[in-house]
């Protein structure tokens, strides 16, 4: 049986990956199979950049027409991305998701007044070293609020959370906020989670135990990642993601055979350019 050589990088998406099922981490991190896109992701890709667009440095105010035009310019840039034309959406189709998208992306003029928002990173890069791994991600929107002091927001298109789940939502985010420490020397004054569909925000204001309680929780967590590589002993969690899990057909909980993926996934496809 195969064995794998840890990976010396994780980024938050990945953390709560192996967290919610170390099998599917294993297939989609380690094996590199493709997990097709779908309606929904390709949604939330396309909303995140139109208010990338928005909230660009602008001569122009932030108001309902630039964010208008803002959806559309994106609606230019993804109509040939190879995750859209994986979708094979016809014209009518591909104007309705543009629709979807531009009542998502406008959802922020009810849940902050967005001239106020000073961005000092929009999609911005940021990564730190937490012992023997190597943290990176990409956060949403870094601002400085009246304050001055730093604030991360991550833009959600999905459902929010109930009450019961919402510490758990945040997982990500508190993550981010270890890694904007490092970075910036500063320990961030809020995190914000932007849920679109339904106009709800979490908020948590970080502090010096939950950086620790990051900083403990990604280092066992590479810890759990470089034993199960080791042994190749990586678990399948049945929950209710496993009906969204590309990977369900090698999955041992629905009598698959985790060891014939790689040589019966498909593969991404050509995207002819």
């Amino acid at each position: 049986m195969a064995t794998y050589d840890a990976p010396t990088t994780l980024s938050p998406s990945r953390v709560e990956s192996f967290l919610s099922c170390p099998l599917a981490f294993r297939f989609s991190s380690l094996d590199g199979l493709y997990d097709p896109p779908t309606l929904a992701t390709v949604k939330g890709t396309m909303v995140h950049r139109a208010l990338e667009l928005f909230y660009a440095p602008s001569d122009l105010p932030r108001s309902t027409e630039r964010m208008h035009a803002c959806v559309n310019e994106m609606l230019v840039e993804y109509r040939n991305e190879p995750d859209v034309k994986y979708l094979q959406l016809d014209d009518s189709a591909y104007d309705e998701l543009g629709s979807e998208c531009n009542q998502l992306a406008s959802a922020v003029f009810e849940m902050e007044d967005p001239e106020s928002i000073e961005p000092i990173g929009l999609e911005l890069n940021v990564q730190a070293e937490i012992g023997s791994v190597t943290l990176r991600g990409i956060i949403d929107r870094l601002e400085r609020n009246a304050a001055g002091k730093l604030v991360i927001t991550d833009y959600k298109t999905g459902r929010a959370p109930g009450p019961a789940f919402e510490k758990k939502a945040l997982g990500g985010l508190n993550l981010y906020s270890l890694m904007c420490h490092r970075t910036f020397g500063e320990i961030a004054d809020e995190i914000r989670l932007m849920y679109v569909k339904s106009g709800q925000t979490i908020t948590a204001r970080p502090n010096e135990q939950s950086l620790k309680f990051a900083e403990n929780r990604v280092t066992a967590v590479h810890q759990a990642v470089a034993r199960a590589c080791e042994t190749n002993d990586f678990v399948a969690k049945k929950s209710a993601l496993c009906k969204f899990c590309a990977f369900q057909k090698w999955c041992p909980v629905f009598g698959g055979d985790p060891e014939r993926a790689l040589t019966e996934a498909p593969t991404r496809p050509s995207t002819g350019q």
